[in-house]
């Protein structure tokens, strides 16, 4: 099978806001384009993700996934709604959308990356992220 890749925007531990009763937004002040093929599973998704933000591994870190999915498209307005990102078909389904030509949107990602050990990262950067997770999840 010929690999064929495609370029989506990730956004790293930020924030999802339901913009209206017909959107999200994902906000972060960490983006990165990253490039995923037809060929890739959820686990290679989600290394490619730690290997653009911080080159760390999947045995320390847990990567937890959602992206945003057109629901509605009318002139100049888009909703969106955030689905979670669960197995390799969440993976085909967004490369499917993203080389479509009746998508003509970006395919966006937010990643939620969180240390798998306390003591693989040093702490206040193991806070950091746990304190954005919780932040974006509004659980303060």
């Amino acid at each position: 099978m010929t690999s064929t890749s495609f370029i989506v925007l990730v956004y790293f531990n930020g924030s999802i806001y339901a913009e209206d009763n017909y959107s999200d937004m994902y906000i972060s002040s960490n983006t990165a384009w990253v490039t995923i093929t037809n060929t890739m599973t959820m686990s290679q998704l989600k290394q490619a993700i730690l290997n653009e933000f911080n080159g760390a591994t999947l045995d320390d870190y847990e990567v937890d996934l959602r992206y945003r999915l057109p629901i509605f498209i009318s002139g100049d307005i888009s909703h969106y709604r955030s689905c979670t990102m669960c197995g390799d078909d969440d993976v085909e389904s967004i490369f499917y959308m993203g080389t479509t030509k009746a998508c003509h949107l970006p395919i966006e990602i937010m990643a939620f990356i969180t240390a798998r050990h306390r003591n693989a990262i040093p702490e206040e950067v193991y806070f950091e992220f746990s304190n954005n997770f919780n932040m974006s999840l509004n659980l303060d």
